[in-house]
């Protein structure tokens, strides 16, 4: 960009509430991984498990999954809890893999 053009991103603030400005600098300075812009996000999961066989091989397979802080795994219900900085397509893509799984619908 010009230098113009980021002078004007800098005069207008991004966010303005009663107590703070948010400006893009703010945004956008300092190292920041993917990872730090994300919310931890659940996705819930309907997943085929018969035993506890089963409930074992999906709790291993998301325990490795990159980006998950925790997981419940529920044999009764086959309902399958995953929360952490996780995009829930590639949970369900992941988990499919291992067991047939499907997103849970209320």
């Amino acid at each position: 960009m010009n230098n113009a053009l980021d002078d004007e991103f800098e005069r207008k603030p991004l966010m303005v509430s009663e107590k703070t400005q948010l400006r893009l600098k703010d945004v956008v300075s300092g190292k920041q991984t993917l990872a730090f812009q994300l919310k931890p996000k659940m996705v819930v999961l309907r997943v085929s498990m018969h035993c506890h066989g089963c409930a074992r091989k999906v709790e291993k397979h998301i325990s490795k999954l990159d980006g998950v802080t925790s997981y419940k795994v529920d044999l009764e219900s086959k309902r399958v809890v995953v929360i952490g900085d996780i995009i829930p397509f590639e949970v369900l893509e992941s988990v499919s893999k291992v067991k047939n799984a499907e997103l849970w619908t209320s």
